[in-house]
């Protein structure tokens, strides 16, 4: 006789604030080396939960389309669970690849935006001692963006992750983010963005899942050098 046992699906909610700064260097009009930082923090109670410095360049193929290699540093604090006392660190590093593509849709006002990434993710976890391939990550991304007036520059933005790898059961899907933001223009060297961002995320176990409501605040940096 087989017994079946139902598992039920548990949404755990959770809200984060993210801050970001991102310094282009702009050698020429097609190369733009760059570098990122981001921490993540959730906000009750207020403490860690994600860091992910980052490097790479963009390169601006023609007008609509630019490509984007990029190697990422990720440290995640383990488990996810802002109350707990025992922590440990989920450290990878992330080669990525990265097609975007903007187009204007009826001025120069109104773009509509994609990108498509690809990233490998080689972690280790706390009780291993060298990085190990885990799994392939495609991220498919769209949206629109408005320029209000010289200084205001809207975006809605949605994307979605899909994992790809022999060692997956369950979580193919990884998750969806949906944003909005506002950008404004400091001075021709800085731009400051805030926004809000859903994210709800499936967890391995394909039966449990992360509801995020997160506030972030980004400063780019561009560093014209010709």
């Amino acid at each position: 006789m087989n017994s079946v046992v139902a598992q039920t699906k548990s949404v755990e909610h959770q809200d984060l604030l993210w801050t970001r700064y991102l310094v282009n260097f702009e050698v020429d009009e097609k190369w733009t080396p760059f570098l990122d930082v981001e921490e993540r923090m959730y906000m009750f109670p207020f403490r860690q939960h994600q860091f992910l410095p980052s490097i790479g360049v963009n390169y601006q193929l023609n007008s609509g389309f630019s490509l984007t290699p990029a190697l990422l540093y990720f440290e995640m604090i383990t488990p996810q669970d802002p109350d707990a006392i025992t922590k440990a660190i989920q450290r990878e590093w992330r080669p990525q690849l990265a097609l975007n593509f903007k187009h204007n849709i009826t001025s120069t006002r109104l773009t509509f935006l994609s990108r498509f990434k690809s990233e490998l993710r080689f972690k280790k976890r706390s009780t291993e001692n060298n990085y190990r391939y885990r799994l392939l990550r495609l991220r498919m991304r769209m949206g629109l963006s408005y320029q209000i007036n010289e200084k205001y520059t809207a975006k809605v933005l949605e994307e979605i992750l899909i994992n790809a790898g022999d060692q997956l059961v369950y979580n193919v899907f990884d998750q969806n983010r949906l944003s909005a933001e506002i950008a404004y223009q400091l001075s021709p060297k800085f731009k400051f963005i805030t926004g809000y961002m859903y994210w709800f995320q499936q967890r391995a176990s394909g039966v449990d899942f992360f509801s995020r409501d997160i506030i972030y605040f980004t400063l780019k940096h561009n560093l014209k050098l010709y």
